[in-house]
């Protein structure tokens, strides 16, 4: 029967040919859907070599009497390896095997296709209700992640994500598709270790579609082929069910927000608007009538988009009428007499969950700003809660958290720090906030070693890292998810139990500190380098070398010549998924780590000399200084005339070999010198984020004694901390912002008398007044 679509006879450049697509490995999700009957296009062109391979098939009746198999010689039907499968490997080995004729097709019902390889299409679209999941009210509600990320980022929204490994995937699940309507195959053809190989199909010629999934293996067991149910009825349902949760979210918890204005009440009139566009819906997209129409075909896709778009645009932003119209377009030129294919038509549904993506991502970026004041006002109560929750949070014990405090208010108390006298004169409450900002600034520059295990207790149990919510649609794979959950969790083993939402954000300061110490270091080496007789200079010159403009654009091109992070000596084992997780690793994975890293510490080893070249260059000719050379250029009238006038001089050698000297002695972990500008910088840094957390006090102490400011205020210039200005600001401001959002969370619980008791750990003697 004729169809009202003709099929292209060659692949275009916009879908290619599915016998040779090699995909990525692809996260698979739920189960197949029900088994329906196969789609028979009549259309199918002529010299396709599916029609080819199969007249080349065996009868049934022959395939009939190779399924009447002895005892012996059944097939162990168990769980496949997902990595090797085929007849080499795994529980599809076929023993007692008279000839390779036999049994070259089994049944393996208890088998999920996908868990042969995850390079076989799922029979659920790429985006789907499960993945459109984590967009919901609810889930949002109940995300402690999200909700935490939110008190640190006011602009937080969900965005889609258009990676290639995503593109890769949705292309060739609608390819499969696209190869379903136009010849009827649901066939994938795999290779031993489990990627896409040249199709063989195995389909039968009755056209009655399996009600399980089949594998046949080649005669040499190189390619075995699995045939599964029709993905059409499953992709049409799906269709149905996303519009319906798109245009009727779920109704949010009982106790709703009262800043939640979406979705409407069921007495509301829009409430009863989106039911008729539902029914609506309902009546022209039945899967099983237009799975008929299509088998004989008579499906016109061109009706169904049109009120799809209708509906939609009812319910969409106004920047996403343009993409409903290509939508429509698309489909209308599907109508019987229209130039359209369906290519076209697999096109418009494509673009239909594509528009349904965006539009939830809408509507979760709205309640999300909408929530945003209700998710504040109520996140020290909610993360309390989830804390003492062992579903989020597997890690409920205190010890390390309060060795970690204890240990700074030892400090604080004992008279070692700087603020010691400001810390015994003031009040509890401040007392307790001045040392959570030492041990939280003691933890971003010096952090636990990684794996590093917690102090014993009665019950300790590994941390469960909880990831923040990804705004893509796209899915991952559990096996990877889990390794690197593992791996983040034997890293952050070390810190306090209340940061377990921080780790992540920890993980960054931690490496914003190792690189603002490396940078600090080697703008001292430049100072060390003017001031020593290998620059020959006087001390005009060198007051030109080291002005602060000169610094700063020093400061800039050690950034643009050196390597991404100049701490990464500092960092080396310190970072996560970088320590050894014993048999949960295998031991090629660690070898594989193991180069990795050797050959990212040999580019930084070859770029910190591109850096130590460059600081010896300008720390050998003072007198052409930065300061002095962007003065010149800024007076040249045209680029060429500055290029002219411009001359580059070759650095004295023993000034550059004093360089990269330097930088082999002192750019490592536990250098004396990289101790003692990280103490520098954390004492630096330290100070501000106090100024920021107690205005006030220190305001106080800087005003009651003329004196002293004369005494504390050349400290930072004579430590040379001031081209530094804008890193220590950037990690203060930051430190400052989680203090502040911890305390929130934990001032009280941390405030309470027998907060220290319950482990035996004496934090401090109490000299404050109350």
């Amino acid at each position: 029967m004729p169809s009202s679509c003709q099929w292209p006879q060659a692949s275009t450049s916009a879908c290619p040919s599915p016998a040779v697509l090699i995909a990525p490995s692809l996260d698979r999700e739920g189960q197949p859907s029900a088994k329906r009957l196969r789609i028979e296009i009549p259309s199918t062109p002529p010299g396709s070599p599916h029609r080819a391979r199969r007249s080349q098939r065996p009868s049934p009746r022959t395939t009939t009497q190779r399924r009447r198999r002895a005892a012996g010689e059944t097939r162990d039907t168990g769980i496949v390896s997902a990595t090797e499968p085929g007849p080499s490997s795994g529980s599809l080995l076929r023993p007692n095997r008279t000839s390779a004729s036999k049994s070259q097709s089994v049944p393996v019902s208890p088998i999920d296709p996908c868990s042969l390889s995850p390079h076989i299409p799922p029979h659920q679209p790429p985006i789907n209700r499960e993945t459109l999941k984590e967009l919901d009210l609810d889930a949002i509600l109940r995300n402690p992640q999200l909700r935490h990320d939110l008190l640190f980022d006011s602009g937080l929204q969900f965005r889609p994500t258009s990676s290639r490994r995503k593109r890769d995937l949705a292309d060739n699940y609608w390819l499969t598709i696209v190869r379903e309507l136009e010849t009827g195959c649901t066939c994938t053809t795999i290779d031993t270790h489990g990627k896409l190989a040249e199709l063989r199909c195995i389909c039968d010629p009755s056209g009655k579609a399996p009600e399980k999934p089949i594998v046949r293996y080649t005669s040499g067991g190189t390619l075995a082929t699995v045939r599964t149910h029709s993905r059409i009825r499953p992709l049409l349902k799906e269709l149905l069910e996303v519009l319906i949760s798109i245009i009727q979210p779920p109704q949010p918890p009982a106790l709703r927000p009262p800043e939640l204005l979406f979705p409407p009440p069921p007495q509301h009139p829009q409430f009863q608007q989106n039911a008729a566009h539902i029914a609506l819906l309902r009546q022209h997209l039945d899967p099983d009538l237009i799975q008929q129409e299509i088998a004989h075909g008579l499906f016109d896709p061109s009706g169904l988009f049109q009120v799809i778009g209708d509906i939609i645009r009812c319910h969409c932003a106004p920047m996403r009428d343009a993409a409903v119209d290509q939508m429509v377009a698309l489909a209308r030129a599907c109508a019987p007499g229209g130039n359209g294919t369906k290519l076209d038509a697999v096109r418009a549904i494509r673009m239909c969950f594509e528009i349904m993506e965006l539009m939830k991502l809408d509507v979760a970026n709205h309640q999300l700003q909408t929530l945003r004041p209700y998710l504040v006002r109520t996140s020290g109560e909610y993360e309390q809660q989830i804390f003492s929750d062992g579903r989020h949070n597997a890690r409920r014990t205190f010890h390390t958290t309060r060795e970690w405090l204890g240990a700074a208010l030892r400090e604080l108390s004992s008279g070692e720090s700087p603020h010691s006298q400001l810390f015994l004169s003031s009040p509890r409450q401040t007392q307790l906030l001045m040392a959570v900002v030492k041990a939280t600034v003691n933890l971003i520059f010096d952090p636990p070693p990684p794996g590093s295990p917690s102090p014993p207790s009665s019950s300790q149990s590994t941390p469960t890292v909880t990831t923040p919510p990804s705004t893509s649609t796209s899915t991952r794979s559990s096996s990877s998810s889990s390794s690197s959950s593992a791996s983040n969790a034997a890293y952050y083993a070390g810190y306090p139990e209340t940061f377990y939402l921080d780790y992540g954000r920890f993980g960054t300061l931690n490496t914003d500190a190792a690189d603002f110490t490396a940078l600090y270091m080697l703008l001292m080496m430049y100072r060390q380098l003017v001031h020593s007789p290998l620059a020959r200079a006087d001390a005009r010159t060198r007051a030109d070398a080291l002005a602060p403009d000169a610094l700063v654009r020093l400061k800039k091109e050690i950034w643009e010549i050196g390597p991404a992070h100049p701490g990464l000596c500092f960092m080396q084992g310190r970072r996560p998924g970088s320590c050894s997780l014993g048999s949960s690793r295998s031991a090629a994975r660690q070898e594989r780590a193991e180069r990795d890293r050797e050959a990212e510490m040999r580019r930084w080893r070859a770029e910190i000399e591109d850096v130590a070249l460059q600081v010896a260059m300008h720390a050998s000719e003072p007198r052409g200084s930065l300061a002095a050379k962007a003065a010149a250029a800024a007076a040249t009238a045209t680029a060429a005339a500055g290029d002219g006038e411009r001359r580059l001089h070759a650095p004295d050698m023993q000034v550059v070999r004093f360089a990269l000297g330097w930088t082999e002695t002192n750019l490592r972990h536990g250098s004396p010198f990289s101790v003692l500008c990280k103490k520098r910088l954390r004492e630096r840094v330290e100070e501000a984020v106090l100024a920021i957390v107690l205005p006030q006090h220190f305001a106080a102490a800087s005003s009651a004694a003329p004196g002293e400011p004369t005494k504390e205020a050349p400290q930072p210039t004579s430590s040379g901390l001031e081209p530094l200005g804008a890193e220590v600001k950037h990690i203060s401001q930051r430190a400052a912002k989680l203090v502040e959002i911890h305390m929130n969370v934990y001032g009280e619980m941390y405030a309470a008398p027998d907060f220290f008791d319950e482990d035996g750990v004496a934090p401090y003697a109490p000299h404050s007044q109350s």
